[in-house]
């Protein structure tokens, strides 16, 4: 377990800006909910389909690891919606797995509330072209092994371990054992999942899809299934599908966050154009330090890093939040909430 020094030395670097990454440091950039459908299908085509990374790019291309919530299946004209009734359903063309791999993704969480919206075979052949880009998926899958298989990536020797859930309108997106679709939100589920990736790597990263869309608090249940998952041994949490930013907790000196917010979609109001980064930095298997980069999306839905006045308030609101799921009188203090 780490230090209380640690401890400290870790947060003090929260809610700033990363620092250079030294050569034997291996960096994490994790990112919100990625739609490339609706509007921003119809500007890929229009603008071509390295149009919605272009000013993020140069961020993305300092990790060593880049992770996103892929919320639209890849397919083609032969894939059907699964749910007529369901408002919104999310399909890009299967090139887009190109477009991700150039923006410089390297694993893509699949748990989520759209990974079925075409079916089972809109969801495999996302997992196939992904994979033929060398982009790793996880959360999701033709049964529900396949779904809780976590997806491994080894950095420097240091084995790194990706597992998904989701929540969905409906059960059928819950794979079975003869049925595709997403793992589910289950503690028990969940830290039984821990343990086995346990063995298998050296860092265990929870990716969750969940909570209330449009809210920046979680839920009481949110956090006591959080704390769970990282007492089940899990080394980090990453949150989203609400939309819109919530804070960051520590908790027996790990990392949970709540929701990073919207990364690239065609959303505004609501704080769905406030997002951020959340870049952890590992010595080895050991947790360094962690920072965040806010994100510009107020003028339009393709990222950037945020600048001047629009960034003091994105880093003034995520601390607001934060505060909501820290007592720790001390990590306030660091924050400004004291």
């Amino acid at each position: 377990m780490a230090t209380k020094a640690l401890r400290s030395a870790v947060f003090a670097l929260i809610l700033t800006l990363p620092s250079l990454a030294f050569a034997d440091e291996i960096k994490i950039i994790c990112v919100g909910d990625v739609m490339l459908s609706r509007h921003i299908g119809k500007v890929i085509a229009a603008r071509g389909d390295k149009f919605p990374f272009e000013r993020i790019k140069t961020t993305l291309a300092q990790g060593d690891v880049v992770f996103g919530n892929l919320e639209s299946v890849l397919g083609d004209k032969d894939d059907k919606i699964q749910f007529p009734d369901k408002p919104f359903n999310f399909i890009a063309p299967l090139s887009m797995a190109k477009t991700l791999k150039d923006a410089g993704f390297t694993v893509m969480g699949l748990a989520n509330n759209h990974a079925m919206d075409y079916g089972g075979g809109a969801l495999a052949k996302t997992k196939i072209a992904l994979d033929a880009k060398g982009i790793k998926s996880f959360g999701a899958g033709a049964d529900i092994d396949a779904a809780r298989t976590p997806a491994i990536v080894e950095i420097k020797g240091v084995k790194f371990a990706f597992l998904g859930y989701g929540i969905g309108h409906s059960s059928d997106i819950y794979a079975a054992a003869k049925r595709p679709g997403v793992a589910p939100v289950n503690s028990p589920i969940i830290a039984k999942d821990v343990k086995a990736a346990r063995a298998k790597a050296d860092v265990v990263i929870v990716s969750l899809h969940w909570g209330a869309e449009y809210e920046n608090t979680p839920t009481d249940k949110q956090r006591e299934t959080a704390h769970k998952i990282i007492d089940a041994g899990a080394d980090l949490l990453i949150g989203h599908h609400p939309h819109v930013m919530q804070g960051i907790e520590i908790y027996k000196d790990k990392i949970i966050a709540y929701s990073l917010g919207n990364f690239l979609f065609d959303q505004k109001g609501k704080g769905t154009d406030r997002g951020f980064i959340l870049v952890i930095n590992y010595d080895g298997k050991n947790l360094k330090s962690a920072s965040v980069i806010p994100l510009d999306r107020f003028l339009s839905f393709y990222p950037k890093p945020a600048e001047g006045e629009i960034k003091k308030e994105i880093l003034d609101e995520l601390k607001r939040i934060t505060g909501t799921v820290n007592s720790d009188a001390g990590f306030l203090k660091k924050l400004g909430l004291d």
